[in-house]
């Protein structure tokens, strides 16, 4: 490939990017006031049920009463963890993020309490998840709970308390978790509109078919492309963390495997709308199409909710989405600083990108245009 032919159309693009006013507001201030919007509604999103799970090691009557007690609010939604498993292991392995573990003696020490004792007081243990944004709500209704329930005990004095433990070392806000899927939403809107606007413009001028008497190559076309979205997608995310920072205060990982997955993603979706960007002629059906490719998955992938938050064939659904991929490859790198989960992530974009790429080198045809 010629690197002067690549960088020569890569010019061009930036210029006409600095004509297009609309296209300067969707790739640099859409997805500012996006953050910003849904920053500051959601940031105190409540849920209607709450999924909690309770592991029971007393054993005895006043615990079970206790967990019927949660069991029979319409908040929550409970289940049991057996009393021989390990919480920590049971947490990692079902991505759980609320557990209530009851301790041994519970019941022992509440009824010498109750019998008047000040000193024997007993903490029920909450280990939970603070990068996701409902568990300071579960937190919130069980401390409520537990006041009542002392309130009705000993008219007010302190019997049963709550501690406490973070199962992740650093603690999150919901801005923590949007951020990445802002950034995801932006670099695939940007790929996908730039993309097809662009291309459906330069075949309405006929400037595909002159393509054909130039000595640039399918490949060479299809490369400089890519490269042009990934530089708008580097200044996307470097504004909206930049925002993130200096509005919400908010500070996440920028390890190697982020920029990866910013590079696949915008190379991905930018192959993908030079793909379906052959089927349409006018500007019209160029927004149709592009709103087909992004809507399903803006709303889907977990761009603004945690998709296990949705229903099972909605989950089943989004796991099939290229977004979905990149949203959580992001979140494990940006927040957990997991690049084993991460790269788990990647692979799929990966392979995405490569396809079209080598299916755009194939397919594309500057005599069809």
């Amino acid at each position: 490939m010629n690197p002067r032919h690549i960088f020569s159309v890569f010019l061009v693009n930036i210029r006409e990017l600095a004509r297009d006013k609309g296209g300067l507001f969707f790739t640099f201030l859409f997805p500012i006031l996006l953050m910003l919007l849904f920053g500051f509604i959601f940031s105190d999103t409540d849920e209607t049920v709450y999924d909690v799970h309770i592991q029971d090691l007393d054993g005895s009557a006043s615990s079970m009463n206790f967990t019927g007690m949660l069991g029979s609010m319409d908040v929550f939604d409970v289940s049991i963890i057996g009393s021989e498993e390990s919480v920590d292991d049971f947490i990692e392995k079902n991505d759980v993020d609320f557990v209530v573990v009851i301790p041994e003696g519970y019941e022992r020490s509440l009824f010498i309490g109750v019998m008047g004792d000040v000193n024997s007081t007993v903490n029920l243990t909450v280990k939970y998840d603070p990068s996701i944004q409902s568990t300071r709500v579960k937190m919130s209704i069980l401390n409520s709970v537990l006041q009542e329930m002392n309130r009705e005990i000993t008219g007010g004095r302190n019997i049963v308390g709550l501690t406490a433990e973070n199962v992740f070392t650093d603690s999150f806000e919901y801005i923590d978790f949007f951020i990445p899927g802002v950034i995801g939403l932006t670099v695939m809107t940007g790929a996908v509109f730039g993309t097809i606007f662009g291309d459906t413009e330069l075949r309405k001028k006929g400037i595909f078919r002159k393509l054909s008497t130039t000595p640039i190559s399918r490949g060479e076309w299809i490369l400089s492309n890519m490269l042009f979205q990934l530089f708008l997608a580097a200044l996307a995310t470097a504004e909206i963390l930049l925002v993130g920072w200096l509005v919400f205060g908010s500070v996440l990982h920028l390890n190697p495997i982020f920029f990866v997955i910013i590079i696949f993603e915008a190379f991905a979706f930018t192959g993908l709308s030079m793909l379906v960007v052959r089927f349409v002629k006018e500007a019209q059906a160029a927004s149709a199409l592009g709103n087909a490719i992004t809507f399903p998955m803006m709303f889907l992938s977990g761009t603004f909710f945690a998709v296990d938050g949705m229903p099972g064939f909605l989950q089943t659904l989004a796991k099939i989405l290229p977004l979905y991929y990149v949203n959580e490859g992001l979140r494990d790198a940006m927040i957990f600083n997991d690049t084993a989960e991460a790269l788990e992530n990647l692979v799929p974009i990966a392979i995405f990108a490569v396809v079209v790429f080598v299916a755009g080198v194939f397919l594309t045809s500057w005599k069809q245009d």
